[in-house]
């Protein structure tokens, strides 16, 4: 996946580069992908992509009130060592679990966590959300969606759960950088979802110096922008 890809590149490009038929190429293809890949660990380019993505989400003018439950779908996951540090949430899923408590806590929807086990991991990612939530914020969870091993995934399953219990229209908490693909993939299961995003992606003004120098955050950021863009375009030609 880009950008990180670009570090292929580079190593490839002075492969070539080392051999007199192929050096010219050789050179232009480490140029640009060194080119690239600094464009990328730039905060300001970061910043763009992610808001150029979540603009694709604008303000809902529904009524958050007509909502009968509140859907998160997993993010990431910290693994344990297996015998005395258990496997928790990550960052980007706790993010999203503190956006489900402050919905809750205005209006106490039942709460439906999806998210299957990742890796090695001995508990589903629902099962570690279902218990921070519980016991970290004191916010009970109704449903637990185990399976699911990708955004579809977590639409489709949820969305049997959902049918299940007669419910049609959701707040839907994730990233919003991520909320684009979300909706889409339950719109397409056919689950009306309003959005509850977390906190949106800010760029700072005026721009300074540190928003065009390199930083291994913002190179994060690039892969979540461009990792969204292609599931989205991926999404609508396989699924659409």
């Amino acid at each position: 996946m880009p950008p990180t890809v670009f570090i292929v590149t580079v190593l490839a490009g002075i492969v070539l580069a080392g051999f007199t038929p192929t050096r010219r190429w050789g050179l232009a293809i480490a140029l640009v992908s060194i080119v690239a890949l600094y464009g990328f660990a730039m905060p300001l380019t970061a910043s763009a992509l992610l808001r150029a993505v979540e603009n694709e989400v604008p303000p809902s003018p529904r009524d958050p009130a007509t909502a009968a439950a509140i859907v998160v779908f997993s993010g990431d996951i910290h693994h344990g060592d297996g015998v005395g540090v258990p496997d928790t949430v990550g960052r980007l899923t706790l993010e999203r679990l503190d956006r489900v408590s402050a919905l809750y806590r205005r209006r106490p929807l039942p709460i439906l966590v999806s998210g299957g086990p990742v890796g090695d991991s001995r508990e589903s990612l629902a099962a570690l959300m279902a218990r921070v939530l519980s016991e970290d914020f004191g916010v009970p969870v109704a449903w637990r969606e185990e399976r699911s091993q990708t955004t579809f995934e977590n639409a489709e399953y949820s969305a049997a759960i959902l049918r299940q219990q007669h419910i049609h229209t959701v707040l839907l908490v994730t990233q919003p950088w991520h909320m684009p693909r979300a909706l889409w993939a339950l719109a397409h299961e056919g689950v009306d979802a309003i959005p509850a995003p977390t906190a949106r992606t800010y760029i700072k003004t005026p721009i300074d110096i540190a928003m065009v120098l390199p930083q291994s955050t913002a190179l994060s950021d690039s892969f979540y922008a461009l990792h969204e863009i292609l599931g989205l375009i991926y999404y609508r030609l396989r699924f659409g």
